[in-house]
């Protein structure tokens, strides 16, 4: 029986040959060592410690050149016509079968866009042309960016399967954690809770390190992308949390707002309830708006023309990224238009995307911030939502912390 990793790239093989035909390309040639290539574990399902030179042929039939200690992961695999082992040398093997091959239009892992698309090193691009010479690399090579970004983004069926998973988890700590939440606790002891409840379900961090507490900012304390701090919650603060969960090695990225009650309060201030309203509505109406065929851009101008529409500062960021292999996941995004144009913006929005929506009040000088942040998959029919909705502020109640 197949492994998870390896179903997930037999997935990612089967679109990947269909786009190949689309695009008349024949061969995609993925050269890598030690991991230098991040699309190795979602394309082929393993690590080469050693050189290999993997070819996705566009009639399905792949062939992977590894050497001997590493052909044993390539032949689990079970997604090789053939699986070569070299010995001491690449160099002599590979040049057998490229001959064979010779192929017409090959792709190779190069983008000066997207680091995600990047994986061929310069060192392994330059043994490249000393092996079949600078001529002949210029005469078939072409980028593999589009099919790239095209695979990463459209998710296969295991991978929502995978992401739904972590979304759900992430859910799950996320109300274990505000139910111990107290006022008067420190950004860092409010970091230690998630901490504690990855650890207690097996799973890690999707951003920085594996036991990594999330982003928790005191709103007064200044809102940036930075590690909990020392600073004690009083009442009346706001505070947001954004947290990522890796779950086999598929992310989520959910953020929510608090307001810590002041003694006697049931709610929060008129002013920080109607920042928060608008976030909820900018949400609901993106979620309303976005389906397959939208631009990135245009879905953007949905979500922050309700943030402006109330007076509030322009958006300082994209209303939304996907998520999948990384918390930030490449391929469209949701961002604003700009010059000259980003391809990334332009693209267009497509099924089997999972993406996170964050449209956001950010204000300066102690003004009341907000930040919620779901996760949806685009269907046919239009978007999924997967994230349990945070609806209405979270409210932390004043006690006397003993």
């Amino acid at each position: 029986m197949q492994s998870t990793d390896f179903k997930i790239a037999k997935e990612k093989l089967n679109q990947a040959v269909k786009l190949m035909k689309e695009k008349k390309i024949d061969t995609w040639l993925i050269l890598t060592r030690e991991g230098t290539d991040l699309n190795v574990p979602l394309l082929l399902g393993v690590r080469s410690v050693h050189q290999a030179a993997i070819f996705i042929n566009q009639n399905g039939k792949h062939v992977a050149i590894t050497s001997e200690s590493d052909r044993g992961n390539y032949q689990q695999s079970e997604l090789y016509l053939n699986v070569i082992a070299y010995q001491g040398s690449l160099k002599e093997t590979f040049l057998d079968y490229f001959g064979k091959l010779s192929p017409q239009k090959m792709a190779l892992n190069i983008s000066e866009n997207d680091y995600l698309c990047d994986g061929l090193t310069m060192g392994q691009y330059l043994w490249l042309e000393e092996c079949i010479g600078k001529e002949k690399i210029q005469e078939i090579e072409l980028p593999s960016e589009e099919l790239l970004m095209q695979l990463r983004s459209e998710k296969s069926a295991t991978e929502i399967e995978i992401l739904k998973k972590a979304i759900s988890l992430t859910d799950e700590i996320y109300k274990e954690v505000i139910d111990q939440i107290q006022c008067g606790m420190t950004e860092i002891e409010i970091g230690d809770l998630f901490v504690n409840s990855m650890k207690s379900r097996s799973v890690t961090n999707g951003l920085g390190g594996a036991f990594d507490p999330p982003m928790v900012c005191i709103v007064r304390k200044g809102l940036a992308h930075r590690k909990p701090a020392n600073y004690k919650t009083i009442p009346g603060d706001v505070v947001i949390i954004d947290f990522s969960l890796d779950y086999h090695n598929y992310k989520s990225d959910i953020a929510r707002t608090l307001y810590f009650l002041k003694p006697g309060e049931s709610q929060a201030p008129q002013s920080i309830r109607q920042a928060f309203n608008t976030v909820i509505e900018s949400i609901n109406e993106t979620i309303s708006f976005i389906e397959i065929g939208k631009k990135g851009w245009e879905v953007d101008e949905v979500a922050r023309s309700i943030i402006e529409k109330d007076n509030y500062p322009t958006i300082r960021h994209a209303v939304g990224h996907q998520i999948g292999r990384e918390t930030h996941d490449g391929g469209t995004i949701i961002g604003p238009q700009r010059k000259p144009k980003r391809l990334s913006v332009e693209g267009y929005i497509k099924q089997g995307e999972v993406y996170a929506i964050e449209p956001t009040v950010i204000q300066d000088n102690g003004l009341p911030c907000v930040l919620v942040e779901e996760n949806i998959l685009i269907k046919e029919t239009g978007a999924e939502v997967l994230s349990n909705r945070q609806m209405e502020l979270i409210n932390i109640k004043y006690e006397e912390r003993g």
